[in-house]
C-alpha cells in the first residue's frame, strides 16, 4: 500500500496498530491503521487547531512515544513538551482523537523543547533544550501531574545543538548527542561518558568523527551498544558498553563484588581478595576479562544478565534465550550440548547462585518455571 501525504510530513511514528504522521500544511496528526477497523476506515486526522489543549496556531517540532508507558510526548514549534495519549473512548466532553497535558513551558529562549525522551521504566520524561541544557521530569500519573525532577548540563560551555536525545532500553542511562560532541548521565543525573573531554586536534587528526559530533544515534543489542552516525561523515559507529551486572540482575552479589557485563562477555573486579598495596599499583590489571563462548552468543546474543556468586567462585549469563555459566578458578565454560534444550526457555525472573547451585527463573512455553 502505498500513501501520498501532501501536506509535509514533520515526523512519523510506527506503532502497532497505526501509523501516526505530524503533517506541516495544515498543521495536524493522522493515524493511519495497518488494517481497517471494523467500519472499514482507515484514516482518522485531527487539526492541531482543534486540540484545545494544545492551545492555538501549534505547529509540531517532534514527537516521541513509549510502548510500555503507552504514552507520547509532543514538542511543539514554540518549545513546549506535552504528554499525549489517545482517548479510548469519544464522547462530547472529549470529542477528540488526543487528550495532553502540558508540562514544560519555555521562560526564555534558551528554554525552548528541542528534543524528547521517554523512560517507563524510572516514568520520567526527558527535554532538551536550545540551550543543550536537559529538563528531567517525573510522570507521577496520566492526568497531569508531572513536576520538574532535575536538570542536566554537559561540561562544556558550547556543545553545539543538540540532536539526539534517548533513554536507553533499560532506562539506566541517557544518551546526548550534540553538534559538538556528546555526554551520558545515569538515571537521576550523575554524569557518566562523554566526548567533551577528549582531546579535540588529536581527534580530527585521525578522523574519529564519533568523538567530534553526533547526527543520529540509537541504542542495539537491549543498550549494549550504542550506534552512532557523526556529522559529514558516512561511517557508522559501535560505541560498546560496559554496564553494572545490578542492571539486568538485581542481587547482593553483583553489588558487592562489581561484576561488568558487556555485550559479548563480563569483567569481575579482582581488587577485594588482594591487598591494598597491590591494588593502587598501576601495573596489576585488577579487571579479569571474560568472553562469553561465539557457540553460545551466534544463537542469543545479546547478553541480558549476569550473576555471580557470593565467594566470587561462579558466574552465570542469560541471552535472548537459555544461559550458560563459567568456573572463575577452571576458566571453563558449561553450556548445553543440545541447541535445542538451550532455545526451550528463556531467563525471564533472573538468576541467582546458592553456594554452589544455580536457580533461575525461567519463562518456558508460557509457563513460568524455577
Amino acid at each position: 500500500m502505498v500513501i501520498r501525504v501532501d501536506a509535509g510530513i514533520i515526523r512519523a511514528l510506527a506503532l502497532d496498530d497505526e501509523l501516526v504522521v505530524a503533517t506541516d500544511k495544515p498543521a495536524a496528526v493522522q493515524c493511519i491503521r495497518w488494517a481497517p477497523d471494523s467500519a472499514g476506515s482507515q484514516t482518522s486526522t485531527e487539526l492541531l487547531s482543534k486540540m484545545t489543549w494544545l492551545g492555538k496556531k501549534a505547529t509540531l517540532r517532534d514527537l516521541v512515544h513509549d510502548r510500555p508507558m503507552n504514552l507520547a510526548c509532543w514538542i511543539t514549534g514554540d518549545g513546549q513538551a506535552f504528554a499525549v495519549q489517545k482517548t479510548a473512548n469519544r464522547d462530547s466532553a472529549t470529542p477528540g482523537i488526543f487528550r495532553g497535558y502540558g508540562f514544560h513551558t519555555p521562560e526564555t529562549n534558551n528554554d525552548h523543547g528541542v528534543k524528547a525522551a521517554i523512560n517507563a521504566r524510572f516514568s520520567l520524561l526527558a527535554v532538551g533544550c536550545a540551550s543543550g541544557e536537559i529538563y528531567v521530569y517525573t510522570a507521577k500519573d496520566y492526568t497531569g501531574n508531572i513536576p520538574l525532577s532535575h536538570k542536566l548540563q554537559p561540561n562544556v560551555t558550547s556543545p553545539g545543538k543538540l540532536t539526539v536525545l534517548a533513554y536507553s532500553p533499560d532506562g539506566y542511562c541517557l544518551f546526548a548527542g550534540y553538534e559538538n560532541g556528546w555526554a551520558m548521565w545515569s538515571v537521576y543525573g550523575k554524569p557518566g561518558a562523554t566526548s567533551f573531554t577528549s582531546d579535540r586536534t588529536l581527534s580530527e587528526t585521525n578522523k574519529e568523527g564519533w568523538l567530534l559530533s553526533v547526527k543520529e544515534a540509537f541504542w542495539i543489542g537491549g543498550g549494549a551498544e550504542l550506534l552512532m552516525l557523526g556529522n559529514n561523515d558516512n561511517r557508522l559507529y559501535i560505541i560498546e558498553m560496559a554496564r553494572s551486572a545490578v542492571t539486568g540482575c538485581f542481587s547482593s552479589a553483583n553489588i558487592s563484588r562489581s561484576l561488568m557485563q558487556t555485550s559479548t562477555g563480563f569483567m569481575i573486579y579482582r581488587g577485594y581478595d588482594l591487598p591494598d598495596l597491590t591494588t593502587i599499583s598501576a601495573d596489576v590489571s585488577l579487571w579479569h576479562h571474560v568472553q562469553v563462548p561465539s557457540a553460545y552468543l551466534v544463537d542469543q546474543w545479546p547478553i541480558r544478565s549476569a550473576v555471580i556468586s557470593n565467594d566470587g567462585r561462579y558466574v552465570a549469563i542469560a541471552g535472548k534465550r537459555g544461559l550458560a555459566h563459567y568456573s572463575v578458578n577452571s576458566g571453563r565454560w558449561k553450556m548445553f550440548d543440545d541447541p535445542f534444550v538451550e532455545n526451550e526457555f528463556a531467563v525471564r525472573g533472573g538468576m541467582c547462585w546458592f553456594q554452589h547451585v544455580l536457580i533461575a527463573a525461567v519463562e518456558c512455553h508460557e509457563s513460568h518455571e524455577v
